[in-house]
């Protein structure tokens, strides 16, 4: 099916452009934009602590290494072919090399613009997957991804799938798991959790503060096993619940 580019307004957040279309087929939350920013920064930061161990770790056994190989070189000697004694020789490990960059997946995708923002604007991460439920959303993150070059179309793709599905069927894959859904979290938690590899990270957001900060305590326990109460500190205890 042919694109019409009159049916199309270009919106440009951060270094990605996405391709909306004048009916508003796909959800697109303009205001959402200071929590993509944070999440951006939660990566890069995430990425860089990933790097500052990485190298913590490759220091500490390097270090081990030569001590182990300066007590083999005092202990043990072979003989050579004319009788004299000669040091051992050993093989040096080798050196392992930058840390693998990171799978990210956003279990929610809608237009692909979280997941664009990710591959063009974080130095060093590795593969984003995109999945969404609703096919026009699938589409419009195809097309999004397109439209924003050969850099997303080599980082980024884009499923047809429900999300917690795919998460219980990929375990410990990604190293980092983005929730980002209409209204409670709650009912995709146990599968991001799963599909998380061990180190990784967990970015969930949750647009129901009115049930989290106690405006409907009973929806609040349905949801999150817990019940709230109203007071000034009810932002606080939203993200203790959550």
């Amino acid at each position: 099916m042919e694109t019409d580019p009159n049916d199309y307004t270009v919106i440009k957040e951060g270094e990605a452009e996405i391709l909306l279309h004048k009916k508003n087929q796909v959800f697109f939350n303009k205001a959402q934009v200071n929590n993509r920013d944070m999440s951006i920064a939660v990566l890069r930061e995430f990425i860089s602590k990933r790097k500052q161990e990485h190298e913590a770790a490759k220091s500490s056994k390097s270090s081990r290494s030569a001590s182990k190989e300066e007590m083999n070189n005092g202990e043990h000697q072979v003989t050579s072919e004319d009788g004299l004694k000669e040091p051992a020789k050993t093989t040096e490990g080798l050196a392992r090399g930058e840390p693998k960059p990171p799978k990210v997946l956003e279990a929610l995708s809608a237009s692909g613009l979280r997941a664009l923002r990710y591959a063009r604007e974080i130095e060093g991460i590795g593969q984003v997957v995109a999945l969404d439920n609703d096919l026009a959303s699938v589409e419009a993150c195809q097309r999004n991804i397109k439209f924003n070059g050969s850099l997303a179309i080599s980082k980024v793709e884009s499923h047809h799938t429900d999300a917690r599905v795919h998460m219980l069927t990929h375990p410990k894959e990604f190293d980092v798991v983005d929730l980002d859904p209409y209204g409670s979290p709650s009912i995709f938690l146990d599968s991001a959790v799963q599909s998380v590899a061990d180190g990784g990270l967990l970015m969930c957001t949750a647009t129901d503060m009115a049930v989290l900060c106690g405006g409907n305590g009973e929806v609040c326990y349905s949801k999150y096993g817990s019940y709230p109460l109203r007071g000034k500190y009810c932002h606080e205890m939203a993200l203790r619940i959550l």
